[in-house]
């Protein structure tokens, strides 16, 4: 029963990489015309819309129980300013090279769980984390340790350019993305705490809402709002918060269903999805170190999540 209830929270947790990667697709698309922030901002009003829906539906209490409220309110806090840092390195920097900084997140939850949690950390898990990361580095390549491989790159908005931004911003961009995966490690390290303590369509609820205050506050005081002109455009933004909601809820029921080391880096196929959609969408082609970083981000994610489930069917 365990076995089956892990595996099936694995494949939640992929379907919810699938989720939330074609709303990185629709992000950068929308970054083109608007700001970080603001793109944040509709997509915590689509999903908590459609949370408040579930939550009828499912016959769900949406505020949780008052044990689990403080944690619930943390989760949400955590998760959005992860998620603002990441929306705003994907208007900046090419797809690909945002999700895979950004994806160090699992890394960091293995090891926030072992800590926090208890959770079993391995050498082999170590192993795996520890290659993801060098997986990572390959796919990203940052210029301070690949320097002159290519002075034509994708940047910004998908605009090449043999300039690009200045060093300092890409740095910029990078580190906000990075800080990004720490406070998503922290958000589901706090899922995994409360475990079947709230339903997961409560967390949807309390991300949204937490969401909303948060991105309405940044986008007056650090950016300047946009309006939509046309239908095209507020389709392109209520897609961002469709996709997420698909992805947030099968996180937060992955999460509840699997270990949180392996249950969150089965969401390194963020990276690959990455990839296939830059290339068929946005025309990023990746080089021979991109292919390589992504093999070995999903053969390693893949060999951690049969050992876990190996290793219990052993107890």
């Amino acid at each position: 029963m365990l076995k089956k209830r892990e595996m099936t929270g694995l494949v939640f947790m992929t379907v919810s990489a699938l989720g939330f990667s074609t709303m990185s697709l629709f992000v950068k698309l929308s970054g083109a015309n608007f700001p970080s922030f603001e793109i944040v901002l509709a997509r915590s009003i689509v999903q908590t819309i459609l949370g408040f829906i579930g939550c009828a539906l499912l016959k769900v209490y949406p505020w949780g129980q008052k044990g689990v409220r403080r944690w619930i309110f943390l989760r949400g806090l955590a998760g959005t300013l992860g998620l603002s840092m990441f929306f705003y390195s994907i208007t900046q920097l090419p797809l690909a090279d945002a999700t895979v900084v950004f994806f160090l997140g699992p890394a960091f939850t293995a090891i926030g769980a072992a800590i926090v949690l208890g959770e079993e950390f391995t050498v082999f898990d170590g192993f795996c984390s520890f290659a993801c990361m060098a997986g990572v580095i390959l796919v990203s390549k940052p210029q301070f340790l690949f320097s002159g491989n290519d002075q034509n790159e994708v940047v910004g908005n998908g605009i090449s350019s043999a300039d690009g931004p200045s060093e300092l911003k890409r740095l910029f961009a990078i580190s906000c993305a990075l800080l990004g995966a720490m406070m998503s490690a922290v958000a589901y390290v706090i899922v995994r705490k409360i475990g079947r303590g709230a339903h997961y369509m409560v967390h949807v609820i309390y991300f949204g809402c937490v969401s909303i205050a948060v991105s309405t506050i940044g986008m007056f005081a650090f950016q300047k709002p946009i309006m939509p002109h046309d239908w095209n455009e507020y389709l392109m933004l209520i897609l961002v918060g469709f996709f997420a909601f698909i992805g947030q809820c099968f996180l937060n029921q992955g999460l509840q269903m699997a270990p949180a080391g392996p249950g969150t880096l089965m969401r390194m196929n963020d990276v690959v999805f990455a990839f296939l959609f830059g290339i068929f969408f946005l025309h990023e082609y990746p080089d021979a170190y991109s292919i390589s970083g992504a093999t070995i981000i999903v053969v390693m994610t893949s060999a951690m999540g049969i050992h876990k489930v190996y290793s219990h069917s052993k107890k």
